[in-house]
Formats: structure tokens, C-alpha cells, sequence
């Protein structure tokens, strides 16, 4: 009996060793180390996540009128100003030398049109006295031929007598004719000469009217009121035509810029309803306004209009979460995402009587907090959300 009891005990003994030494090895993970969800009915909205930054609604650019050199900044980024308020100082000596240069030119112009303008009408009248003396000469021609005509019907004189007298008189009318063709052609040539001086003093007016408007423009005042988000910084920098010198913000109100894939352009339509997640509590509505054209590196970039543009919680330069809601599926079986719905379909684990069995789940429309389940779950079920990566290829792990 002693023999058959220590054996039986010995027995024992092996075979709760290798039961619990198959228990230890085998795959557990502690309930408190997961996160679960159960599968409910609900709505869904299927959403795209892009990375956005706040911006200004209204943001203007102060560029540089002229080719100059900063001589003095007055001004720092955060400053508050208001509109006339000095921002820079340019070396504007080379512009100031350009507007005298087109002064002197424009004096010249006008002088030169003045001085056109006198000679032609010298000449016209010139040509007109010439043509009352012809006219005179050509009333006496007039006066003679017909008194030698009257002499030669009375026989008091000769037939070539007349003859000459009457060619004299024909030929003083066809001078007074070119002569007054000659004064049409002159105020003609000298209304074409004055308009051609006129228009080259209207460029050079014009000319001049710029470069003193790059003159004042070159005093760098502020154009509005506003803060100067950005400003050069640099004292003694030569700056070129159309460099960008300073930005003046609106700050009390803002708009959303945003970059996503291409990948996800033809599911975007402007109209869209968008969420702003400014930071865990805080979300902001908003509206998808445009979407840019232009594709660089793979991403687009958004424009978003906010419902709440003067929110307290937004900053400039604020880097925010947009949640563009594309579709919206009410009463269908959904999940909290948690680590899900990484691609269409995929492998999740399900509690069932105490362990996590691994099941293949088809995805729908994925949301911001939640997924729409497609197949592979029903109501009820209770879902592992956490990142089960670990676990890759075991089909069951034992619930402790």
C-alpha cells in the first residue's frame, strides 16, 4: 500500500508539473493590458485626416517697390500697427535720381512740343499772308483781263493781248489753289507732329507718376492694421523688386491650410463638412472651401473655412488635426476604432468564454473615433482595439 501510494503521488506529481508547464507556455495576455470594445448598431461618418495649420483669413504681403538697400527696421515680428505706421527705411537715392532724370525729360518734351507748336503756326501763317497776296495780285490779274476783253470787243486791242491777260488770271487761281492745299498739308503734318509729342509727354507723365508712387510706396508704411507676422530682420540687406520685406496678419480671425495625399483627391469635393481638432475637447466646424490644383510631392493642399473664425483656442501657425467628413451611414453595425481598420480588411481578436480568438473582419467606412463594421462581427461582440501586433500569427491567446 505504501509503494502504490508513493507511486500514485509521484505520478500525480509529473502530471501537474507538465499540465501547468503547457499552461505557462501557452500564449496570455492580462484583461488590464487591452483595450476592448463591443460592437454596437450606429451611425458611421467616413472621414479623410489631413494635417492642418492655422492661418490668418486675412494675411497681406509687403513687398519691396524698388532694387534697395534696408538702411534701418523699426519694426518687429509680434509688433501690433496700425495703418501709415513706418515699418522700414530704404535707400531710395537711386530712385530719387531716376524721377529727377524723367523731370528733366518731361521738361524737355514739353519745351520741344512748345517750341513745334510755334513753328508750325509760323509757317501756317506764313503761308496765309502769302495767300492774301495772292489773292490781291490775282484780283488785279482778274480786273485786267476782263478790261482787255471789253477793249477787245470796241477793237482797241489785240486778240493775243487779251489771250495773255487771261492766261495770267488762270494761272494765279491754280497758285492760290496749291497754295491752299500747301496750308492743309501743313496743319495736318503739324497736328500729326503735336499729338506725337503729345503722346510721348503722356508716357513720360506716366513714367513719372510711377516712380513717385515707388517712391512713397519705398517709405515702407504699413498699408493696414494688424500684426507683422514677418519682417526682414537684417539691417544693410540690398533687397530686389518684388521682394517680399514684411506680412501684416489679421489675427482675430483664422482659416485652416491643409495637406493630404493625392491618393484621397477624388474623394474630396468642396462643400464638404470638415472637423478641426485644435486639441483633446476642443474641436472646431468647418467647410472644405477649396482644394489647390497643384499636387507637390504627392500632397495636395486644402483650404478649410471655419464656422467659429475667432475661436478663443486658435493661434496662428497652430498645427490642428481636419477630419473631412466624405459620407455619412446612419444604423449600421460599428466599433471604436482604437488601432483598427489599418487596411480594408484585416485579422482582429474577439473575446469569447475567456480567450482572444483571432477573426477576419471586413472594414467600411472608417470615421474619426469609430468603423463601420462590413462582415466577420456581429452586435455584441467585444473587439480588441489596442495594437496587437505581438501577437502576429498566434490564432488563439488565453484571456487572464
Amino acid at each position: 500500500m505504501r509503494r502504490v501510494i508513493v507511486t500514485v503521488i509521484a505520478v500525480a506529481a509529473v502530471v501537474f508539473t507538465v499540465a501547468a508547464t503547457v499552461e505557462w507556455l501557452r500564449p496570455s495576455v492580462r484583461r488590464r493590458d487591452i483595450q476592448t470594445a463591443v460592437v454596437a448598431r450606429g451611425a458611421v461618418e467616413a472621414t479623410v485626416q489631413a494635417s492642418g495649420m492655422v492661418m490668418p483669413e486675412v494675411e497681406q504681403a509687403v513687398s519691396s517697390p524698388v532694387e534697395a538697400r534696408v538702411l534701418r527696421v523699426h519694426r518687429r515680428a509680434g509688433d501690433a500697427i496700425g495703418v501709415g505706421d513706418e515699418l522700414l527705411t530704404l535707400d531710395t537715392s537711386a530712385t530719387r535720381l531716376d524721377l529727377e532724370r524723367l523731370d528733366e525729360k518731361l521738361a524737355q518734351k514739353e519745351s520741344e512740343g512748345a517750341r513745334l507748336r510755334l513753328q508750325i503756326e509760323e509757317s501756317v501763317a506764313a503761308l496765309r499772308a502769302e495767300l492774301e497776296q495772292k489773292e490781291l495780285d490775282a484780283e488785279i490779274l482778274r480786273l485786267k483781263a476782263e478790261q482787255t476783253r471789253r477793249l477787245r470787243a470796241e477793237g482797241l486791242a489785240s486778240e493775243q493781248e487779251a489771250l495773255l491777260d487771261a492766261t495770267a488770271a488762270k494761272k494765279i487761281g491754280i497758285e492760290l489753289a496749291q497754295i491752299e492745299q500747301k496750308i492743309a498739308r501743313t496743319i495736318r503734318s503739324g497736328d500729326a507732329q503735336l499729338a506725337a509729342a503729345a503722346l510721348d509727354t503722356s508716357i513720360l507723365r506716366k513714367e513719372r507718376a510711377e516712380s513717385r508712387r515707388q517712391l512713397d510706396l519705398a517709405m515702407m508704411r504699413a498699408p493696414r492694421q494688424g500684426i507683422i507676422t514677418a519682417i526682414v530682420q537684417e539691417e544693410g540687406t540690398t533687397v530686389r523688386r518684388g521682394d517680399v520685406l514684411a506680412r501684416i496678419a489679421d489675427l482675430s480671425t483664422f482659416r485652416i491650410v491643409a495637406t493630404v495625399s493625392d491618393l484621397y483627391i477624388p474623394r474630396l469635393v468642396a462643400g464638404m463638412p470638415v472637423r478641426i481638432r485644435v486639441d483633446e475637447g476642443t474641436v472646431v466646424n468647418g467647410t472644405l472651401s477649396s482644394i489647390d490644383p497643384r499636387i507637390e510631392n504627392g500632397v495636395a493642399r486644402l483650404h478649410v473655412t471655419l464656422e467659429e473664425e475667432a475661436h478663443a483656442r486658435l493661434r496662428n501657425n497652430l498645427r490642428v488635426d481636419a477630419f473631412i467628413v466624405t459620407s455619412r451611414r446612419p444604423g449600421v453595425l460599428q466599433v471604436r476604432r482604437g488601432a483598427l481598420a489599418q487596411a480594408p480588411s484585416e485579422d482582429v481578436f474577439v473575446v469569447r468564454d475567456g480567450t482572444l480568438l483571432r477573426v477576419a473582419v471586413r472594414w467600411g467606412g472608417v470615421g474619426e473615433d469609430n468603423v463601420e463594421v462590413r462582415g466577420g462581427l456581429a452586435a455584441g461582440d467585444e473587439v480588441v482595439i489596442s495594437n496587437m501586433n505581438d501577437y502576429e500569427g498566434l490564432k488563439e491567446i488565453r484571456l487572464r
